[in-house]
């Protein structure tokens, strides 16, 4: 399917109110990026290469200002099923969007404009997005400190996975300190 970059990127659609049944709680890797052509393709380009993501599901999160309001950006999160076609090259482009919501800050407004330097104004919206995206999934974020830190943007499959080794940890132990008190009182 041959598509212009306009269409397969398009970045000025109107977002879906938030529907939680269409994202996973778990087993997710993300990106956080600009809403616009260069943000979403860079996004999709990182979660393409992203280590282990054909066994998780990926998602793309991204910001844009709110018209007129220099402190307010608009939080939207791609179609996770349509993403994943884009991710696996079949599908051309991502035409649902869903809206987490607004978030805010002062310090988005300087004498530069922050927009025009995405990495900056990334590093000080990131923290604010990830908590929106959590708590509107429902999901608990491996922690991350700053938006220049590599790796993916959002993943909670690792808060899950220590969980379960943390109890599997505690159920060898107490199995291997059953083990040892029955065997010093055989002897």
């Amino acid at each position: 399917m041959t598509t212009t970059a306009s269409h397969r990127w398009k970045s000025d659609t109107r977002p879906m109110p938030f529907d939680a049944s269409k994202f996973p709680r778990t087993g997710v890797i993300g990106e956080i990026k600009p809403h616009n052509t260069r943000g979403i393709a860079a996004g999709i380009a990182q979660l393409r290469t992203r280590r282990g993501i054909t066994r998780r599901t990926p998602q793309l999160v991204t910001y844009r200002q709110v018209p007129g309001q220099p402190t307010r950006y608009e939080v939207l999160a791609a179609d996770p099923t349509q993403l994943a076609g884009v991710i696996r090259r079949r599908r051309a482009g991502i035409d649902t969007w869903y809206s987490l919501g607004v978030v805010e800050s002062s310090r988005a407004v300087l004498p530069i404009p922050l927009w025009q330097c995405s990495s900056s104004l990334g590093n000080l919206l990131e923290r604010q997005i990830r908590q929106r995206y959590a708590t509107r999934v429902g999901a608990t974020l491996a922690s991350k400190t700053s938006a220049s830190q590599t790796g993916a943007d959002i993943e909670h499959e690792l808060l899950e996975m220590a969980e379960f080794l943390r109890e599997l940890a505690a159920e060898l132990e107490a199995e291997a300190e059953g083990r040892t008190g029955a065997q010093v009182e055989g002897h």
